[in-house]
């Protein structure tokens, strides 16, 4: 089958989770047969051009989006729209899988895609298709009703009044039009937001993420690499908690200081963030001293390659995942199981159809700091415990979250939008 990928960023210029799965999905794709292109854009020339690489034919193309033009440009870039309905017709595609593409790519890449009816399945990594904060806004309220324009932090949405309107339209042409695609929801939670914010009138499937399944380790590597990462990070022997991933406030951050803040008072433990923010790392510490959480309890990592995030895994003892809003997915959920770590994870979003309450981990409210810091001790002090919920992460990731599984759901999703 020929797969023509469409992705705003994809590996090396990516540092998010989206272009990252966008990479695993097209791997995999490549590596089981099938013809597979991938289209993204970039905002220098020099980065510009067409490799080979593996397995994969990857053509970047520039297409700069001034910031004072991101909202307009996110619906129709014409530099983008031109470069993809070019490649369209050249490679003759028998499906179009696109990600992210409300950034440099546009909506509008998605009509220029379908043209001349190739089925379009879209995966929806956020909530960008009807909330221009990705929803951070909610809180975490399950109702999942946005309204834009009575949200402060959705007021720039004036200066493009019709964005969710013309971006709903594009989607609905290009994924619900004859032969029908598909929108590609990661999570349950996820397909109930899209549905509830008005695109119920397109066909929402969900395909959930996935990971390699890497061999693992012996439990002496494990333990070396463990404590040479303790040591290259200033990390002492505590007990440690791990948190991570494109940091920020809604990711539950200032909640999860609190928890472990909480945590600390029946266990000596300490906390170590990892990602991308430096200035969300100088609020932690800011905000650790007016918690009492110690600052020789609190690391800031930087943001880690794929080796030294393993290293990480390895050197925790219980992962984190405290998001205040209903985040879709969350990866670090299946690195840690993938580890055989125990997760305290959030009630909102994604997470809850990952971690298994009192299984693979504990869900807790990160609103809650007494109870989600109360979890993050009861882990800490009870090692059989923590060790018989990572087995159990472990068997799960393997059986409901690998890449494999992940990939035959988008091939057989693929077959029903040719069909």
């Amino acid at each position: 089958m020929k797969v023509l990928v469409l992705s705003d960023s994809f590996p090396p210029h990516n540092l998010g989770g989206a272009g990252e799965v966008a990479f695993l999905v097209s791997h995999e794709l490549a590596q089981r047969g099938h013809d597979v292109l991938v289209l993204t854009a970039v905002d220098d020339r020099v980065s510009a051009g067409t490799e080979r690489r593996d397995g994969l034919t990857i053509t970047r193309f520039w297409a700069p989006v001034p910031a004072p033009l991101r909202l307009h440009l996110g619906v129709v870039n014409p530099l983008a729209v031109t470069q993809v309905a070019r490649a369209a017709r050249a490679f003759r595609p028998d499906v179009v899988h696109a990600h992210n593409v409300h950034e440099r790519l546009s909506f509008a890449a998605l009509a220029a895609a379908h043209r001349g009816g190739t089925p379009v399945v879209l995966t929806a990594h956020d909530y960008l298709l009807f909330c221009l904060t990705k929803f951070l806004c909610s809180a975490g309220d399950v109702s999942y009703h946005a309204v834009p324009t009575a949200c402060p932090n959705c007021r720039h949405i004036r200066r493009a009044p019709g964005r969710n309107r013309a971006a709903h339209g594009l989607v609905r042409r290009s994924v619900g039009a004859n032969p029908k695609g598909a929108i590609a929801c990661i999570s349950h939670a996820q397909r109930t937001a899209l549905a509830v914010n008005g695109f119920d009138d397109v066909p929402l499937e969900v395909v959930h993420n996935g990971l390699p399944v890497e061999p693992e380790l012996s439990a002496e590597t494990r333990l070396s690499q463990a404590a040479a990462f303790r040591q290259r990070h200033g990390l002492d022997n505590r007990p440690l908690v791990l948190f991570g991933g494109r940091i920020s406030g809604a990711k539950g951050g200032d909640q999860l200081l609190r928890a472990v803040a909480v945590a600390r008072q029946r266990v000596d433990c300490q906390l170590a963030i990892a990602g991308d923010r430096e200035a969300y790392f100088a609020h932690a510490r800011r905000l650790a001293d007016e918690v009492g959480l110690a600052q020789d309890s609190l690391h800031t990592l930087g943001w880690l390659d794929s080796d030294e995030l393993d290293a990480a895994f390895d050197a925790a003892d219980v992962c984190a995942t405290p998001s205040v809003y209903p985040d879709p997915f969350n990866l670090m959920n299946l690195r840690a199981m993938a580890h055989r770590k125990p997760v305290v994870g959030t009630c909102f979003g994604g997470t809850p159809e990952i971690v298994v309450d009192g299984q693979t981990g504990f869900i807790a409210d990160p609103w809650q700091p007494e109870a989600f810091g109360g979890r993050i001790a009861d882990l800490l002090l009870d090692s059989r415990l923590a060790s018989r919920f990572g087995d159990a992460g472990r068997e799960r990731f393997i059986a409901e979250f690998s890449l494999d599984r992940q990939v035959s759901s988008y091939e057989s999703l693929y077959e029903r939008c040719r069909a």
